[in-house]
């Protein structure tokens, strides 16, 4: 899919059952696209690139096709079987370098109500970012808009619905941090380069 909205918030109208080719037609508006056909056609494209991603066995050609969808991967990630990014906006999903992504993951982008629960919830598309070195392990769910700060974990079968600091390990559902392993992992840093990286953490997370 190709990058036709900016990587940022997005309102989104809210979901509306209807036939085939007025879903196209209004989904092809939803995304910036002019030509509803070619819409549908990259739509089913990036279907069966989805669904090959999730079962073939060379992770690198698991990234490929992800890449080819519009998921940003950096360099030396780790991309396991079964990995589900966001079927209509995989373009809002960002991994960066030294990232592992392990099996079973769902990122999950946007958040597209029925009219009648419009007082309950938004309707909005919001970017998932990785940062670097982040390890998300197995059966983990990343909900829209979250960050998982460079080097976090997230342990098994989280859900993560706000952002995750650099340098700690998170778990549950909600996923909230459980330790601190930022000495544990400095010594894979440049000592100057690490103390800057802790000052940010401190100014975004006040940590």
């Amino acid at each position: 899919m190709k990058d036709y909205l900016p990587f940022e918030w997005q309102e989104l109208p809210r979901y509306e059952a209807a036939p085939l080719l007025k879903t196209i037609r209004r989904s092809a508006k939803e995304h910036g696209y002019r030509s509803a056909l070619w819409f549908g056609i990259i739509r089913l494209k990036d279907h069966w690139f989805n669904n090959w991603a999730q079962h073939i066995p060379w992770g690198g050609v698991r990234k490929w096709l992800q890449r080819k969808r519009g998921v940003k991967i950096g360099k030396n990630v780790h991309w396991g079987t079964n990995i589900i990014v966001d079927y209509p906006f995989p373009y809002f999903v960002k991994v960066e370098d030294g990232a592992s992504i392990s099996g079973n993951v769902y990122l999950l982008a946007h958040c597209k109500p029925l009219e009648y629960h419009s007082n309950c919830s938004e309707s909005f598309v919001a970017p998932i970012i990785v940062h670097k070195h982040a390890w998300v392990a197995v059966n983990v769910t990343v909900l829209p808009g979250v960050e998982i700060g460079e080097g976090a974990i997230v342990s098994a079968g989280s859900v993560v619905s706000k952002d995750i600091p650099p340098f700690t390990v998170a778990k549950g559902n909600p996923a909230k941090v459980v330790a601190d392993i930022a000495e544990i992992v400095r010594e894979n840093y440049p000592p100057e380069e690490f103390e800057k990286l802790l000052e940010e953490r401190k100014r975004k997370y006040k940590i």
